[in-house]
């Protein structure tokens, strides 16, 4: 076994339907499809490996009624740094398109119907003037704090850990290329990060709030990764693993008040946070780009007669979807994964009913995922 700490890689798993006809539109879909791990296999919910060991349920394409899936998979594996090398690829295509490197975005003010920013970097301040400034700095975003938007909500007590590990699930029954396990205790998340011959899985477990302090010291984060992969890992002992990165971090359920202030617009982690259990915030973050897109392209190309209104609505309307359906969902997706309360366990327990046997259960998990996050402001 070996193993680095490293700055913590995020990964995609695009189970939203709509995502994958947005990067279609963008032109970018068939690079995903061909750089990432296309998943005709389907979501499977189980117990830990030192528990019961237990298949619990299954999603899968083929269990969807005809016409609800446009596509033969239930989404594509890719790391979030491939994806940004696919976007800005296609980017740097566009001859209005630039980008300055180093630069820390550091305030901005509404003069005479414009923007002017600052940012700072190698050289100095160096400040701009645009029709519009879109602040997509993250969770942390400078942009908000700059505008005063309150982020509103949560932070989990417990703490979460990403690991990245070299690891053949596959050749063991009911470990599948995206896999959720299930215990109050030793829950976690076993997902591919890209090809199958890359070898690399991503697996996500949780630390005790009374532990999560002790996370910050690698040795004690090291121990706890072993612990977690001895409980959660299939196959004959001693684990033979190639350890590529471990990290730890704290997981949040928070909005912002507002999505919008003047000519200044909120998009993705700058404007809400929320546990990456199901893998909803960076999807989410990137259907507020396919809406925020259209936006400006019919305010500025099409000649939009009211884009004060139109922004707006963009504001109120993603701000919405995330209220209504992704943080809601990605907090049931946590409780789901390890509370042992009653009533949890029944509404799981119906979850996974459905999920095995009900197709028009899938039909209506479908259509409320793209109801609520389709809309694109297009003409």
């Amino acid at each position: 076994m070996s193993w680095y700490l490293k700055p913590k890689t995020r990964y995609l798993n695009l189970l939203e339907l709509q995502l994958l006809h947005e990067f279609e539109k963008a032109g970018i879909y068939e690079d995903v499809a061909v750089a990432g791990h296309c998943n005709d296999k389907g979501i499977i919910f189980r117990t830990p490996h030192s528990s019961t060991n237990e298949v619990l349920a299954t999603v899968k394409v083929a269990l969807m009624p005809k016409g609800v899936a446009k596509y033969e998979h239930t989404g594509i594996h890719l790391g979030q740094h491939q994806l940004a090398a696919i976007i800005l690829d296609h980017a740097q295509k566009h001859p209005s398109f630039s980008i300055g490197w180093g630069q820390r975005f550091s305030g901005c003010r509404e003069v005479d119907g414009k923007v002017e920013a600052v940012s700072s970097g190698p050289n100095g301040e160096q400040w701009f003037r645009c029709d519009y400034l879109i602040g997509a700095d993250g969770a942390s975003s400078t942009v908000r704090k700059t505008l005063c938007i309150p982020f509103e909500g949560f932070t989990w007590k417990d703490r979460f850990v990403a690991s990245n590990v070299y690891y053949d699930f596959e050749k063991y029954e009911g470990y599948s290329t995206a896999t959720m396990i299930f215990d109050k205790n030793n829950w976690g998340v076993i997902a591919r990060t890209g090809k199958p011959k890359e070898g690399l899985w991503r697996v996500a477990f949780g630390v005790t709030e009374e532990e999560s302090a002790s996370l910050d010291d690698p040795e004690f984060l090291l121990k706890k990764v072993q612990e977690k992969y001895e409980i959660l890992f299939p196959g004959p002992r001693p684990l033979q693993y190639e350890l590529q990165s471990a990290n730890p971090y704290w997981a949040h359920q928070r909005v912002a008040r507002e999505f919008r202030r003047g000519r200044v617009i909120l998009c993705g982690d700058s404007a809400h946070s929320n546990n990456p259990i199901g893998g909803l915030g960076l999807t989410t973050g990137l259907l507020d780009a396919a809406s925020l897109g259209n936006c400006l392209i019919r305010i500025i190309s099409k000649g939009e007669s009211n884009p004060d209104c139109l922004l707006q609505q963009y504001a109120d309307v993603r701000r919405k979807a995330f209220i209504d359906y992704t943080n809601p969902t990605s907090i049931a997706n946590k409780h789901r994964l390890m509370s042992d309360e009653p009533e949890e366990v029944k509404r799981r327990d119906q979850f996974f009913a459905k999920v095995n046997g009900d197709p028009e259960f899938l039909r209506e998990m479908a259509h409320q995922m793209n109801e609520v996050l389709e809309d694109n402001f297009e003409n």
